[in-house]
């Protein structure tokens, strides 16, 4: 890091389009807001299962949409930013790989993605947070209120 008050200078963060991914798309904005140095890579994972049904085109689609919009807020922000497509079996180690390859020092994502459970964190982030060298923030969805 260049200079002593960055905390960070090159964050990945995870979306899926799940809430706690969008909350973690909002902190990372917020992160930027405060330093325009800070570089981010964008990613987005699908997960390839190789079950030769045709659903894999179905996923790469939706993926591709993904992909576009977080290539829109790479645009968008004024910092340094890049929209990747991550393919694999693994999420998680996806994830970690491409932190150490781009040079990140901040991981951040959400709680539990797409198909996580309320209230616990996600197998992906779970397995994130214990296989990650570097720091990884865990964006939660916000409390609701009553």
């Amino acid at each position: 890091m260049s200079e002593t008050n960055n905390w960070c200078s090159k964050v990945l963060v995870a979306y899926d389009g799940s809430a706690p991914s969008a909350r973690a798309l909002e902190l990372a904005r917020k992160i930027g807001a405060q330093n325009e140095q800070v570089e981010f890579v964008f990613v987005h994972v699908v997960r390839l299962y190789g079950t030769g049904t045709g659903t894999e085109t179905v996923i790469f689609d939706e993926a591709v949409k993904v992909l576009d919009e977080l290539s829109a807020l790479a645009d968008e922000v004024p910092n340094t930013a890049c929209a990747r497509l991550l393919r694999g079996t693994s999420p998680a180690d996806l994830i970690v790989k491409c932190a150490r390859d781009e040079g990140c020092d901040l991981i951040v994502m959400g709680s539990r993605g797409q198909g996580g459970v309320k209230g616990f964190l996600g197998s992906v982030s779970y397995a994130v947070v214990q296989s990650s060298p570097i720091a990884v923030l865990i964006a939660k969805d916000a409390p609701r209120t009553a």
